[in-house]
């Protein structure tokens, strides 16, 4: 730490407990023989643990050593939490032998006194690092223990979240499994009325080209047939106007049975049953008309 523009090495021991970096670090200021703690001091105890708000604040994300180290730099450096003890000057006197003996002894005596308080003191240091020690040791014990606690509920915690997970994925995927049943079936209905549909609609197709097929022989019939009707109407054209050529030339006194004359043979053999069924016919109504009277 730097304290006035001069720089000052502290003696600092940090304890690192098992839950580390989840817990802050425990830190003691053990000052040399010449030195003592201050009391009173804001972020020191007597027993030389260290208070402050950087530890009270510690998050394992955002906190580490280094950053305390300059904290409590910057902290002691303002309020140093040790100060220098004062010493004592040895006793001189000037006199007889006697006094110089008396003198001697008397500070013999001073020596034993300065090494037995020093010695007392070491004790009391020692009895202090070690009860310390004790309670860094609790500490760590006690801080173990939650973190065996937080790990023990940690664990029971993932374990519930995993079967959660895996009782939701399960009931997911067989939820899926059935959606996805369900669409298989209804696509297989469909690929059967559509291969169905694709059969009736070949027989169609056959169907249809042997129509077409049978239209284009009857077309050619039926044009055959436009041809053969269009010379029979020109035949019949051409007799109708022979007929009225006849019955002119009878309106001018001609024989009646020029009046109508067959075209061909068929017409002719038409004709003549006509007329013969004609004579008949005549010929059974007049008996009839004979009977009667």
């Amino acid at each position: 730490m730097t304290y006035r523009g001069v720089t000052y090495n502290i003696p600092i021991d940090i304890f690192l407990p098992p839950p580390y970096p989840l817990r802050p670090p425990t830190v003691f200021v053990r000052p040399v023989s010449s030195m003592a703690i201050r009391e009173n001091h804001r972020h020191v105890g007597l027993d030389g643990q260290v208070y402050l708000p950087y530890l009270h604040e510690w998050r394992p994300n955002t906190h580490e050593l280094c950053e305390l180290a300059v904290w409590m730099s910057s902290t002691f450096g303002s309020d140093p939490p040790c100060y220098a003890k004062p010493t004592k000057s040895s006793v001189t006197s000037s006199g007889t032998g006697s006094s110089s003996s008396y003198t001697n002894n008397s500070s013999t005596s001073i020596s034993d006194d300065q090494k037995r308080l020093a010695l007392e003191k070491e004790i009391a240091e020692a009895n202090m690092a070690a009860d310390a020690a004790r309670r860094a040791a609790a500490e760590e014990a006690r801080l173990e223990q939650e973190a065996k606690q937080f790990k023990m509920k940690h664990d029971e915690q993932l374990l519930n979240i995993r079967a959660m997970a895996a009782s939701k994925a399960h009931f997911r995927l067989q939820q899926l499994f059935n959606e996805a049943r369900v669409e298989l079936k209804r696509e297989l209905k469909d690929q059967k009325l559509l291969e169905s549909g694709k059969e009736k609609i070949e027989i169609l197709l056959r169907d249809g080209e042997q129509r077409k097929a049978l239209l284009i022989k009857e077309n050619a019939s039926l044009d055959e047939a436009i041809t053969s009707l269009e010379i029979w109407i020109a035949a019949i054209q051409e007799h109708k106007k022979k007929c009225e050529e006849e019955k002119a030339s009878l309106d001018n006194g001609e024989r009646i049975d020029l009046l109508t004359i067959p075209a061909d043979t068929h017409s002719a053999q038409m004709l003549a049953l006509s007329a013969e069924n004609a004579a008949i016919d005549d010929c059974i109504y007049f008996l009839d008309r004979a009977l009667v009277k």
